[in-house]
């Protein structure tokens, strides 16, 4: 497929400045953004570019960090990520978190019951959209999953 053999960057950050503030008031304390790119949101960024100057240069689907090391993990995954690096990138994202992930992407990983794709332990509290000027009429969603306390009791 055209345009998946090439790493992908980016030169700025491609969400408006309004959605970049309301993405911060989702964010809790102590906040790691995988995939941060030009983004200067989070306490600690993450990514694989050394041009984006992250706090921790990494690849996402392989974070070299402790289980539940961060309270909110945010994540706006590049596009043309292969499939099983897609699959390693969920997984990875709720290892790390201990209440909340933060996805934002064209779609929610999400199952029909609204827990995160892979570790039911992050449930979808919340959704918002949002459409850039330049997706030609593609939204892009902010799809919010919190961690439930009685996860461990339903099993």
């Amino acid at each position: 497929m055209a345009g998946t053999s090439h790493v992908y960057t980016v030169a700025k950050v491609l969400w408006p400045e309004a959605v970049e503030e309301f993405i911060q008031t989702l964010l809790i304390p102590q906040s790691l953004h995988v995939c941060c790119g030009k983004s200067k949101l989070g306490d600690v960024r993450l990514d694989f570019d050394p041009d984006n100057n992250p706090d921790i240069l990494a690849d996402a689907s392989k974070l070299p960090l402790a289980d539940e090391s961060f309270d909110s993990v945010l994540c706006d995954p590049p596009y043309n990520g292969k499939f099983q690096w897609n699959h390693d990138l969920l997984s990875e994202l709720s290892r790390v978190a201990r209440k909340r992930i933060i996805f934002q992407h064209w779609f929610m990983p999400a199952d029909n019951e609204g827990r995160w794709k892979k570790w039911h332990k992050f449930s979808l509290t919340a959704a918002y959209i949002w459409q850039p000027r330049t997706y030609f009429g593609r939204v892009q969603v902010i799809s919010v999953f919190d961690s439930q306390p009685d996860y461990l009791s339903d099993l």
